[in-house]
């Protein structure tokens, strides 16, 4: 029969799977064993879907009264976007429910196993094997930002162009790989936001038109102008905030939220007044000032490229990320785990952003101290 520790390292394999699909929230894998066979087995797969353990039991079916339950996070104890996964548990009749990591979040912390206890169930805490560590790096990291979880994305050519020298952009990629991107965040994020230069340039809905998920809150950077009247983002109905500098007058049927002077919105400002708004997770769009902006604040979590086998050429072609950037190469902030995937003709890369261990400039060193999101 197999060790408990064996059992948490395949259960961490498990939340492996759900990488760069669930972030804020922690990466889980669940195992549920009895007479040492696995019986059901499940990872946290998308922010917002059900947790690891929810997805064991659906697996194990009845086979799950009296198995053991082994889980890389300690069971959730409260309701987020889903209902708590303890009960869940002991309405299955698991007979115990070994995990390997606490949940440092101290609106959360102890909750789970405090209501396996009470149900007569038999609760161990496992030293966490190194992988079940590694694998919570990025919630631990994130818990107490008080920002969203922000997922910088962008679409570009070989020659690293996201638009040709007169502006045009349209199409970069294949339609599957716009598919994708609709299936897989933007029915899953709180949020799409953008700047009024890509407003201006492209026109675009930001909707989700994969039939998945939900309509996210479209939010446009303004600075020193207003937004077309034609956009698109104004006339269809659908939920818009635009971020406005003090005296930048909009229409009293929009809604707006002031977070800067002297015609620039102060992009940390504008996070932080989302995360009060219940914000998790948003998806940056561009443009290049945009996300310039938010690398050199160091309030990019995650990126999400993806590349299209053409080249543009042209010295005035539009590149992805602008700001002030890094002066030496060895500055240049790296991706940690990566992901590569194919799509048709298409590349993805998907990463961490590393930014190493000094804060950026107005920004103070992370404190875990205060709660955080914590799981939802």
């Amino acid at each position: 029969m197999e060790r408990s520790g064996n059992y948490l390292r395949r259960a961490a394999g498990l939340a492996l799977s759900g990488r760069f699909r669930v972030e804020p929230n922690p990466l889980v894998g669940c195992l549920l064993v009895r007479g040492g066979r696995v019986v059901g087995q499940g990872y946290h797969a998308f922010w917002g879907g059900p947790h690891a353990e929810i997805a064991a039991l659906e697996e194990a079916g009845g086979r799950a009264r009296g198995a053991t339950a082994y889980v890389t996070l300690e069971p959730c104890g409260h309701k987020g976007k889903t209902p708590p996964c303890a009960e869940a548990l002991a309405r299955a009749g698991v007979a115990e429910v070994v995990y390997a990591a606490k949940d440092p979040n101290p609106e959360t912390a102890g909750l789970g196993p405090a209501r396996l206890k009470q149900a007569g169930i038999r609760v161990r805490r496992k030293r966490a094997p190194a992988l079940v560590r590694a694998i919570l790096e990025a919630y631990l990291s994130h818990l107490d930002s008080k920002r969203p979880w922000v997922i910088a994305k962008w679409a570009m050519t070989l020659d690293g162009r996201i638009a040709s020298r007169s502006g045009d952009s349209r199409w970069i990629t294949a339609d599957k790989t716009r598919r994708w991107v609709h299936r897989h965040f933007r029915g899953r994020v709180d949020a799409i936001l953008v700047g009024a230069g890509t407003i201006r340039a492209d026109d675009p809905a930001l909707t989700n038109r994969s039939g998945r998920g939900h309509q996210p809150l479209r939010v446009v950077v303004c600075g020193r102008r207003p937004l077309p009247p034609r956009a698109q983002v104004l006339r269809d109905g659908k939920p818009t905030l635009l971020a406005v500098p003090e005296h930048l007058r909009v229409s009293q049927k929009l809604e707006s939220v002031v977070c800067g002077r002297s015609g620039r919105v102060d992009l940390v400002r504008l996070l932080r007044k989302l995360h009060a708004r219940g914000m998790r997770r948003i998806l940056v769009e561009g443009g290049g000032d945009i996300l310039g902006g938010l690398f050199d604040r160091r309030c990019v979590d995650q990126v999400l490229v993806f590349l299209a086998p053409s080249i543009v050429g042209g010295v005035t072609a539009v590149a992805p990320v602008g700001g002030r950037g890094q002066a030496r190469m060895e500055e240049a902030y790296r991706l940690d785990p990566v992901g590569h995937r194919t799509l048709g003709p298409d590349q993805v890369v998907e990463g961490h952003v590393r930014y190493g261990t000094a804060s950026p400039a107005g920004q103070p060193p992370v404190s875990r101290r205060s709660p955080g999101a914590g799981r939802s």
